[in-house]
C-alpha cells in the first residue's frame, strides 16, 4: 500500500535531507519537496560529489567544497533556494568516521530541522551509525535497497546488520517498491505503522545534464549503467540477431562499464550492430544517448527499484524490462513498456522489436512515460510529507 497522501498540509516544515551514493535521488527529492512547501536543507557527500559532477579526473581544486555547491548550483542542478551542505567520511573501517558521523549529526542539530530524511543505499554503514546518533530529532529514513540483489559481493549478513541498525535509529521506514513492504516487516521486524511505500522521485536532474539537443535515432536500443551479471546484459546480446532479423538498421548502444562487460563483449556476433562505450560516463555524456534511443531495455535479473527506468521515462523513452523485484510498478504494462520474463532472449526481442516497428504506439509510450512522472511528482512529495509528519508523531510516543 503507498502512503497515504491526505492529512495535514504541513508549509514550512524544515526538512534535513541525506544522501550519500545516489546523487540524483537526492537534488529531485529537495525539489519536489521545495515546490510543495517544505523548507529543505540538502546534505552530500563530498567525493560522490565530486565524481559526480567532475569525474575520475576531477582537479584538487574541483573538489573543494566551495567549488563543488557553487558548481551544483552553476549547473542548475538545485535550486539556489535550497541550502547544500557538504560531508566526508574516511573509510568504513576506519573508526575516525565515527568522529566524522557524530560532526555531521552536530551539522544538522545545528539547522534546527523538524525531521531528518536518510536516503540510504546498501552498504552505507555510516550513514546507518548517524540514524542512531540522531537521538534528539525524528528521523525518517528511505531504504533503497531492503536486501541483496543476486550477485552483490557484500553477505547478506553483513547488509542485513547495516540495515537493521538502520530501521533502529528510525522512527519511519520508507521502501520505494510495494513488494519490499513484506520484506522490511519480516526481515527487520518494522511495524506496519513505521513504514511505508512511496514510489521513486521521477529523475529531472538527469535531464537538466543535457549539453545540447540530440535528436533520436530510429532504430536505437540503450543500454545503459553498469553491467553486473544481476543486469542481464548477455540476453540483450542473445536478443541482438532476433531484432536485426527483423529491423536491420537496429543499432544497440552499451553505455556501460562495469566487471561484466568484457564477457558480454565477447558473445556478440555482429560487432556492427553494437555501440560500445566502456568506462564511467559523464552525466552529460550518458544524458546524450538518452536522447538518441528509441527505447530503453533494462533485461535485469535481478532489482529492487531502478533509478535509470525513471531517467529513461524523464528523456521520454518506453522501456523494456524484466518482470522482477518492483519494475512491475514502474512499468505500466502497454502503456510506458513492455515487461518480459527474465533471462528469456526471444521475449526481450521481440518486444523491443515490435516497438521500433511501431513508431506511433513507441512515441505514444515516451509521452505517456513522461505525462506519468510529472503526475508523480506532486503525488510522492505529499506522500513524503504525510510520512515526515508520521515520523514526528512517532518520535513523541517515543
Amino acid at each position: 500500500m503507498r502512503a497515504d497522501c491526505s492529512g495535514p498540509n504541513v508549509k514550512g516544515m524544515k526538512v534535513s535531507l541525506i544522501v550519500s551514493d545516489d546523487l540524483d535521488y537526492g537534488p529531485d527529492l529537495a525539489e519536489a519537496l521545495t515546490e510543495a512547501g517544505a523548507s529543505v536543507t540538502l546534505y552530500l557527500s563530498q567525493p560522490d560529489l565530486a565524481f559526480y559532477l567532475f569525474g575520475l579526473g576531477a582537479a584538487e581544486d574541483a573538489s573543494s567544497p566551495n567549488r563543488l555547491i557553487d558548481a551544483l548550483y552553476e549547473k542548475e542542478l538545485v535550486s539556489r533556494d535550497i541550502p547544500v551542505r557538504l560531508f566526508r567520511f574516511p573509510r568504513m573501517r576506519d573508526p575516525r568516521s565515527l568522529v566524522a558521523a557524530n560532526r555531521l549529526r552536530r551539522m544538522i542539530a545545528g539547522d534546527h530541522p523538524d525531521v531528518v530524511h536518510i536516503l540510504m543505499g546498501p552498504g552505507e554503514f555510516w550513514i546507518s551509525i548517524l540514524s542512531c546518533l540522531i537521538r534528539r530529532l525524528p528521523v525518517a529514513s528511505t531504504l533503497i535497497v531492503p536486501e541483496p540483489n543476486i550477485g552483490d559481493l557484500q553477505p547478506r549478513s553483513v547488509h542485513w546488520a547495516i540495515a537493521k541498525l538502520l530501521t533502529l535509529g528510525s522512527d519511519f521506514v520508507i521502501v520505494n517498491g510495494a513488494d519490499q513492504l513484506d520484506v522490511v516487516r519480516k526481515l527487520y521486524a518494522v511495524p506496519s505503522k513505521k513504514i511505508a511505500y512511496i514510489p521513486l522521485i521521477p529523475r529531472a536532474v538527469a535531464a537538466k545534464w543535457a549539453d545540447r539537443l540530440h535528436r533520436e535515432e530510429p532504430g536505437t536500443i540503450l543500454f545503459p549503467g553498469k553491467a553486473q551479471a544481476r543486469k542481464g546484459l548477455e540476453y540483450l546480446v542473445k536478443a541482438q540477431p532476433i531484432i536485426t532479423k527483423r529491423v536491420p538498421h537496429a543499432k544497440i548502444i552499451l553505455a556501460a562499464h562495469g566487471e561484466d562487460l568484457d564477457r558480454c563483449r565477447a558473445m556478440i556476433m555482429d560487432q556492427s550492430k553494437f555501440e560500445i562505450h566502456d568506462g564511467f560516463m559523464s552525466a552529460a555524456d550518458l544524458a546524450s544517448h538518452f536522447q538518441r534511443a528509441s527505447l530503453v531495455a533494462l533485461p535485469y535479473l535481478s532489482a529492487s527499484t531502478s533509478g535509470l527506468l525513471m531517467t529513461a521515462y524523464v528523456f521520454g523513452k518506453p522501456v523494456v524490462a524484466t518482470n522482477v523485484g518492483a519494475l512491475p510498478e514502474y512499468v505500466k504494462e502497454g502503456v510506458t513498456g513492455y515487461l518480459v520474463p527474465p533471462a528469456d532472449a526471444e521475449r526481450l526481442g521481440e518486444a523491443i522489436v515490435h516497438l521500433l516497428l511501431d513508431d506511433q504506439l513507441r512515441q505514444q509510450m515516451g509521452k505517456n512515460a513522461r505525462d506519468w512522472m510529472d503526475q508523480e511528482k506532486r503525488k510522492i512529495a505529499a506522500e513524503t510529507i504525510k510520512a515526515y509528519e508520521t515520523a514526528r508523531i512517532n518520535y513523541g510516543r517515543g
